[in-house]
């Protein structure tokens, strides 16, 4: 009876955990893949098809056709998210991934001429989200630890740029830790001066944890990218070639002779 048990817990109750975990890391990793893939395509294709003009003559607006283009890109991905795991916190996550690279895709497609450069273009954002924030939080990490060997021996606050990267949060909220909790006013402390000498954060405000962060921050690029999408739409649609028709002055009759 006691090999069933390790840490105080059950083992099997601790296996599970761990599959979970592994599961849900290999869903959002699966979503940073496919997502940029899915949108980069949505109107440049239509450019490289020739169907756009249909779509801009229409009577749908440019929010209408990017909006549109997002969730036509993203249904089934998020249908997929939805009947794969169901912790609430690692979907939202999960989700709110998932529609951010989805949104600096269709920003992408909507730029370039050809979905080869949006496809590019968009996998270079997803690598600089994904592994950029956690490359700039370790290097952050690592100079804040070292200046404070000789100064405290305290615990050392997380760096709030870790607070950015997705794959962070979702490993937060299946393996909580209180380093990783912080208020709004400590947040902001750790983001634009770092951990104080005295290894104190400042306290105050709501508390705020790593997913709460990623989630607003991904909604915010979400928002500014289908925006920049629509502003480039709009801008097509004004620009199109003949879509004022010219007035056709009447012929007068010849005079008879």
């Amino acid at each position: 009876a006691a090999n069933q048990f390790a840490a105080g817990r059950p083992v099997a109750a601790i296996v599970g955990q761990d599959a979970f975990a592994a599961m849900a890391f290999f869903q959002l990793a699966l979503v940073c893949l496919f997502a940029p893939a899915l949108a980069a395509g949505a109107i440049s294709g239509e450019r490289e098809r020739q169907t756009l003009d249909v779509l801009l003559v229409s009577r749908v607006s440019a929010f209408g056709i990017v909006w549109g283009k997002l969730v036509a890109s993203m249904a089934y991905i998020l249908l997929l998210i939805l009947t794969a795991l169901p912790l609430v916190l690692s979907q939202v996550l999960t989700i709110s991934t998932a529609v951010c690279l989805g949104a600096i895709a269709l920003f992408f497609s909507a730029l370039f001429q050809r979905s080869l450069a949006a496809t590019v273009s968009s996998y270079a954002a997803a690598f600089v989200l994904m592994v950029g924030t956690a490359v700039v939080s370790f290097l952050v990490s690592l100079t804040q630890t070292f200046g404070r060997i000789s100064t405290s021996a305290a615990p050392l606050q997380t760096a709030a740029e870790w607070y950015f990267n997705p794959f962070f949060a979702l490993a937060t909220v299946l393996f909580p830790t209180s380093v990783v909790h912080t208020t709004l006013r400590g947040f902001l402390q750790l983001l634009f001066f770092g951990v104080p000498a005295s290894g104190v954060v400042a306290v105050g405000g709501p508390g705020v944890d790593p997913w709460e962060v990623c989630v607003f921050v991904e909604a915010l690029i979400a928002v500014a990218s289908v925006a920049g999408a629509v502003a480039l739409v709009r801008g097509r649609r004004a620009v199109r070639p003949g879509r004022t028709p010219e007035r056709i002055e009447p012929v007068q009759p010849a005079e008879a002779q």
